[in-house]
């Protein structure tokens, strides 16, 4: 990767940051969550980028994609249950319509 979009990669993942943390007003929780992950994604890129340290290779690499795996099983938990709350809403709004 050239220098040039190591550099441009951490900009963009601190740019989604607080464009989310902002989001995070209206949308709660879920965008407050990727927040977090678009920090930890410019954090990384940004210790390659502006430390050459060797994020992605080796074990912190496994730690990277440990991480990785960890924030997507956490906000599929979180779509998984939002989807389960609002299908329980939705019937119990028909239940009451109907009595």
């Amino acid at each position: 990767m050239t220098g040039f979009l190591q550099y441009a990669y951490v900009f963009l993942w601190a740019i989604l940051a607080v464009l989310m943390f902002f989001i995070g007003k209206k949308q709660g929780l879920y965008a407050y969550l990727l927040s977090v992950f678009f920090v930890f994604m410019a954090v990384w890129y940004g210790l390659r980028a502006f430390g050459g340290l060797p994020v992605f290779e080796g074990v912190p690499g496994y730690i990277f994609r440990g991480l990785l795996i960890v924030f997507l099983l956490i906000i599929l938990y979180l779509w998984w249950n939002s989807k389960k709350n609002a299908a329980n809403n939705d019937e119990n709004d028909s239940d009451n319509k109907n009595d």
